[in-house]
This record gives C-alpha cells, sequence and structure tokens, in this order.
C-alpha cells in the first residue's frame, strides 16, 4: 500500500476534466435544474384565463406556501393591539400598530393616515426589503409620507429579520420549519396576507384601490402575494424578483430561502407567477446597474417579455409597464423610482397628485422613534421549528410490514434518485487508479480506487476525497481494496449552496441525489462492501442509503452523525452547513434512531460512541 502522503497526493488530484472544477460543477448542476425547469409561454388564446388563474393560485397556496401547515389556521383574522400615534402636524399621522402574522410573532407596523380622512380613500401595503433598519429606512418613510400626504392609506410592515425582529435575520432558518414538514415560508406569506387584512379593516380603505409596492425582499413579497391574493389591484414591484431558470446561471439573483422555497417550480416560476397579476395594473421597476440582484437588462427578458403578452390579448396592454432605472441605476427605491409609482397610482386611481416627492426630508424619524414595541416571548423562526420538532415523536421498527413501508415513505420524501453507471478509467498505476463515474447523463462521481484484494470498502466525507487521506491509509493497510468518492456535494462535487436550493424548488432534494449516488456507487464497487462515512451530512446520506439497501452493505462506520435531526434545530446548525440534512418533511419520517433500525442487524460502528443495535437485535 502507498504512504499516506502518496494517498493524499492521488486523493487531490482534480478528476472533472477542467483545470477550474467549479465551472465543470457548476455547468453540470446547471444543467440538471435546468432540465427541470420550464420558461413560461403565454397562451395563445386567453379564453378561460380567470378559471386557470384561479387553479394554479390554489395549487400555489397548497402545495408551497401552505404545504403542511394545520387546517384552519390560513383562515384565523390577525389579532391586532394599536399603540401611540405620532401626530406629525404635516397633514398625517402616525399610528404604531402590531399584529399577529403566524401564531406566536407579531409583526410590528406604521399606519401612515391622513388627518382630514372623509369617505374611502386608496390604500398601499409597503412591506421591507433586506436592509438592517427595516421600517425605519429613509426611502421607505420618504414614500410612505408621500402616499399620505396624497391622501392615500399607507402601511409600513416590518420585514421578518429586519429592525425590530433582527433576532430572525438569519432566513435560512425557514429550514428549520420546512425539516418538520411545515413550510418555513408559510410564516412570511401569512405575516403580509395579514397585513393585507389590517389594511383592508380601516375603515376608510376603498378596496377597489388597493396598491402594494416594495424594494428588494419588498418587491418579492410583492410579486408573491400579488400573484396569489387578487384583493390587491395594483402591483408595483421593485427589483425583488425573476424566474428561477434565469436565476441558476446567475448567482447574486438566486435570494434567501424565501426566494426559493421547496417544490415552488413544480407549480409555477415567477414568470408565470407575475403573469398571474394579469389583467391588474402592473409597473415592473428594475435598475440598470442594480449592485444586489435583478438587473434590468436580464429582467426585461425573463420577467416582462413573457408577461405583456397576455395583458394584450387580454385587452390591458396599456396595464403593464416596465421602468428601468438609471438614476441613480443602483438597487434602490429613490426619487425616479418613487415617482413612477406617483404617476401609476395617479393614472390607475384616477388621482391627480404631483409628479414627484413632497417635502420629507426634516420630517423623517429615528429607529426609535418609530419603534413599536413587541411582546418578551414573542416567536422566532427558530422557536416556531422546536415547537414543532417538540411534536413529533417515533417509535421503534419492529415488524417487516412497517420496515418496508417506512423504506417507501423515506424513499418519496427524500425523492431518491437512482442511475445507471459507465465507468471511465483516467489513469491507473500499481497501487491506484483514477476514474469518473457516469450516472445516468446527468452526473459525474470523481473516484479513486486503490487495488487489494477483499470486501472493498467505499469512502465518502463531507471534505471529499482530498480530506480522506489517513482515513483511505488506515483502511488500506489491510490489503483491501478502497473506493474514495466524490459523491454529491462533497469535494470536487460540491455545489454552492444557492444552488441546491434552486435543485430543491425543481422538487428534487439534495439528500435524495446524494443517497441515491451513495448506491449506485457501492452497487458498482461490489456485491456487498463496507462503508465509511465522515462528517455530519455524508454520514447521514451514509446511514439513509443503509436503512434503504442494507444487502448492498457488509458494514457501516460513522463519524460525525449527529444524534438526532432534532439537534439540529436545538443547536440549532446552520442550514448552510448542511443543506442536504434540511429535507422537508423528513423530521415526520424518521429520525437517526429509526434509520438504524432500518439496517436490520447490519454491524455499525458510530466513532466515540458505544454498540450500536437496530430495534431487531437489541
Amino acid at each position: 500500500m502507498a504512504t499516506e502522503r502518496q494517498i493524499g497526493s492521488a486523493l487531490s488530484r482534480v478528476l472533472l476534466g477542467r483545470r477550474d472544477p467549479e465551472d465543470a460543477k457548476r455547468c453540470e448542476l446547471n444543467a440538471y435544474i435546468l432540465s427541470k425547469l420550464k420558461r413560461w409561454n403565454a397562451p395563445k388564446s386567453v379564453r378561460g384565463w380567470e378559471a386557470w388563474a384561479k387553479d394554479v393560485r390554489k395549487r400555489l397556496l397548497r402545495d408551497v406556501y401552505f404545504k403542511g401547515l394545520p387546517l384552519g389556521m390560513t383562515r384565523l383574522k390577525p389579532r391586532v393591539v394599536w399603540g401611540k400615534v405620532i401626530e406629525t402636524g404635516r397633514g398625517y399621522r402616525i399610528r404604531k400598530v402590531r399584529f399577529e402574522g403566524y401564531p406566536g410573532m407579531w409583526i410590528p407596523s406604521l399606519l401612515y393616515e391622513p388627518t382630514n380622512l372623509r369617505g374611502k380613500v386608496p390604500a398601499v401595503l409597503n412591506p421591507n426589503g433586506h436592509h438592517i433598519g427595516g421600517k425605519a429606512m429613509d426611502y421607505k418613510q420618504a414614500r410612505c409620507i408621500n402616499l399620505a400626504k396624497r391622501g392615500m392609506l399607507a402601511l409600513n410592515t416590518e420585514f421578518i429579520g429586519m429592525g425590530e425582529l433582527s433576532m430572525n435575520r438569519d432566513h435560512y432558518r425557514i429550514g428549520h420549519m420546512d425539516l418538520c414538514g411545515v413550510a418555513g415560508v408559510s410564516v412570511f406569506y401569512l405575516a403580509m396576507s395579514r397585513a393585507l387584512d389590517l389594511l383592508l379593516s380601516h375603515g376608510h380603505c376603498d378596496p377597489t384601490r388597493v396598491a402594494m409596492t416594495g424594494l428588494s425582499g419588498g418587491g418579492w413579497q410583492t410579486a408573491v402575494l400579488a400573484s396569489t391574493d387578487e384583493r390587491i389591484t395594483t402591483i408595483v414591484p421593485v427589483a425583488g424578483h425573476s424566474p428561477a431558470w434565469q436565476r441558476v446561471g446567475c448567482a447574486e439573483d438566486i435570494g434567501d430561502l424565501e426566494q426559493a422555497p421547496v417544490d415552488l417550480c413544480t407549480v409555477a416560476d415567477y414568470d408565470l407567477m407575475t403573469a398571474l397579476f394579469a389583467p391588474r395594473p402592473t409597473l415592473l421597476i428594475y435598475n440598470l446597474r442594480d449592485d444586489c440582484c435583478f438587473r434590468s437588462r436580464r429582467t426585461r427578458v425573463s420577467v416582462y417579455n413573457p408577461v405583456r403578452p397576455v395583458y394584450e390579448r387580454l385587452g390591458v396592454g396599456d396595464r403593464i409597464a416596465f421602468h428601468e432605472n438609471t438614476d441613480p441605476g443602483t438597487h434602490n427605491y429613490e426619487a425616479d423610482n418613487r415617482r413612477q409609482l406617483y404617476r401609476w397610482l395617479n393614472t390607475h386611481f384616477g388621482m391627480d397628485t404631483p409628479d414627484g416627492d413632497l417635502p420629507f426630508e426634516d420630517e423623517l424619524l429615528s429607529e426609535r422613534d418609530l419603534n413599536v414595541g413587541l411582546p418578551q416571548n414573542n416567536a422566532s423562526m427558530l422557536t416556531l421549528a422546536q415547537e414543532q420538532a417538540d411534536k413529533i415523536s417515533h417509535r421503534a421498527i419492529r415488524s417487516k410490514p412497517t420496515i418496508s413501508k417506512t423504506r417507501k415513505k423515506i424513499a418519496e420524501i427524500i425523492v431518491l434518485r437512482r442511475n445507471r453507471i459507465r465507468a471511465e478509467r483516467l489513469t491507473r498505476n500499481n497501487q491506484a487508479e483514477h476514474l469518473r463515474l457516469h450516472l445516468g447523463t446527468d452526473w459525474t462521481v470523481p473516484v479513486t480506487r486503490f487495488r487489494g484484494r477483499g470486501t472493498p470498502t467505499v469512502v465518502i466525507g463531507d471534505g471529499g476525497r482530498k480530506g480522506a487521506a489517513q482515513r483511505v491509509s488506515q483502511l488500506g493497510s489491510s490489503g483491501r481494496p478502497v473506493i474514495a468518492a466524490d459523491i454529491y456535494g462533497t469535494g470536487e462535487s460540491a455545489y454552492p449552496n444557492g444552488l441546491h436550493m434552486s435543485l430543491s424548488m425543481t422538487g428534487e432534494r439534495p439528500l435524495g441525489v446524494m443517497v441515491g449516488q451513495i448506491l449506485d456507487v457501492s452497487q458498482w464497487a461490489g456485491k456487498r462492501v463496507d462503508l465509511h462515512a465522515t462528517g455530519p451530512v455524508s454520514s447521514f446520506a451514509g446511514l439513509t442509503a443503509a436503512a434503504l439497501k442494507p444487502s448492498c452493505f457488509s458494514s457501516l462506520y460513522v463519524d460525525g452523525l449527529v444524534e438526532s435531526l432534532k439537534r439540529l434545530i436545538e443547536t440549532p446548525v446552520s442550514y448552510l452547513d448542511a443543506v442536504p440534512l434540511f429535507c422537508f418533511g423528513l423530521l415526520k419520517v424518521t429520525d437517526v434512531s429509526q434509520l438504524i433500525d432500518l439496517c436490520e442487524g447490519l454491524p455499525i460502528e458510530w466513532r466515540n460512541r458505544g454498540p450500536v443495535y437496530s430495534a431487531a437485535r437489541g
């Protein structure tokens, strides 16, 4: 057997065919994701448009935004607590208010209200984006002040993770709720939906003239709520969305986890969701030199161009427009973009107000001035996930029918994918050979095989082949063959986290791809193999593979395995550190102890732990 240094050198060799493997990785995963996505094209006839759109909205709510929610939760009316009123003496007042967006989570908000209200007046919902200052951002205050001075109600809502809700800064904790089988994005959706409930409940709100507008994450909220809730009659998202098929090749556009929810594209991508705005007046605003995301040159092609024909075929082509901001052209909702909003509202609300901003500069207030205040125990994304996890319990698996049924459920929940393998030998010497394993037409797994006799050992790890030199050296000293593989998500087959999210949008699951590759590589390596997995993700994936197909393995060694998926929430573990483990609904179906039971007596060594027995043996 070679020395550990020689082994390390062999395992460090790049096998994906390019000196910059990042390009190869991106191309392969991009191609796989794009094969699952479809660009939406406007129908040649819009006959039955309303019925078709209604059905898509229903499926978006049922299968994406409300997935896993208890029945009846979506019908609850928000609890509302009104607070202090700030009398500005400038023709409007600011009323502090908080409402319960999701049970236990209160959302602080500000209602900008004209002083002398008579009859019904237009109303505008103003969600925030990804700015730490939240509802106190100067551009947001400027807009709401101007709307109130023009005689409109303007509700300024805090975005989860910003301002007074900064304890939720990590939006990736959506994944912790997803793990429990409840869509984490539902917390975001219900917060904006109930803000709209609050606005519409105002005695002076004209329900026929209700607009929604926001920048960045506020633009995303505008797009999502407007696509599914027809109570919004006029729509002005600013630099907030584009379809997934455009984003996979443009990492800066992928966004946070709420913008890439699990299974979204199995129902509708953002181009189709934008089409659901029709026939309501829609002004799409994007920025020429946006220094965050969604530049106008990309979104004109991916958002506006596909949707405009729908408006034209409905006979309302004048109700959709695209504005490209050039001053300043960066990620903004400054004077020019606000001017476009005022003009659009004048046109479609039948108003006659000034073209640009009314004076506001000396009326801006500090975050402290605008703080609404929240209950001491206000829920966070993490506490909501903990509540869901606490409700889940599992029993030991003892009967064969239950074992078979549980395996089927696990395979379904992780969306297990299996492939035929074609091996391509690259180089070979007396001690080792390098190969590319082509799994179907989609994936390439780099493999280094060290010679020996007897039962093969397959080695996988979160650090990939390069990080396995010591382990391979130890195993090789026995004289048996050792195969080190960079399965999906590891080593040369690691991918940017944003692409994992895009994969989940298509209905696939990173864990399912990973487990499928472990099984594929193991069956290629021999009829029965020893499997050695290192790291939290690879260890869990390896255990899952052994639980689904124990006949493929002679033994299992795991190093770094979490003792329960609940630890991901209790610790908590960052979503970005273990993306495949945050598989939607996995905790509802199984956990580590149940997976061990499914191994049916397979010898398992768990590093730094005592003997491991399944229910059948114990």
